[in-house]
């Protein structure tokens, strides 16, 4: 089995850093390919067990990926509900909510408010609806990208 830590590095920021920063995570572990190992059994007793890893690009497995997780953040200024807001429309919101959603399934996996300010709980299932269907599109397009760089690649 492996197991996986992902570090990042911020440079800058022009707001949506969380939306972008899981988009950008989602695109590499859909990219990564895992080298092929294998055990190679002790011929004689004593004799240390050894591992054969094949690291070419072309004999790589895909990561194997159960879920996908992508936030997708919303903004309530007023009465209004913003998504891929800037940083200037971040700081002048009334609230922030990061809804995190499978782009596989859709399925939201979960909700965690940013800062201060109160979320208009009324309008939670509406947003939980659009977040699904924006982490879809932002998936679909993801994979459009990731399909045109394999063929400028071949």
């Amino acid at each position: 089995a492996w197991e996986v830590y992902v570090d990042v590095l911020v440079l800058t920021s022009g707001g949506n850093l969380l939306d972008s920063v899981s988009l950008a995570l989602c695109a590499a572990l859909l990219d990564t390919k895992l080298p092929s190992v294998q055990v190679l059994e002790a011929m004689e007793e004593g004799e240390v067990v050894q591992l054969s890893v094949d690291d070419r690009p072309e004999m790589g497995q895909p990561f194997p990926i159960t879920r996908l997780p992508l936030c997708v953040t919303v903004a309530q200024i007023g009465q209004r509900f913003l998504f891929d807001v800037t940083s200037e429309e971040e700081l002048t919101s009334d609230a922030l909510l990061c809804v995190v959603v499978d782009a596989q399934s859709e399925e939201a996996l979960g909700i965690h408010q940013l800062g201060r300010g109160l979320f208009e709980m009324g309008a939670l299932p509406e947003m939980l609806l659009r977040c699904r269907a924006a982490g879809a599109a932002l998936f679909k397009q993801l994979q459009k990208e990731i399909a045109d760089k394999d063929v400028k690649m071949t």
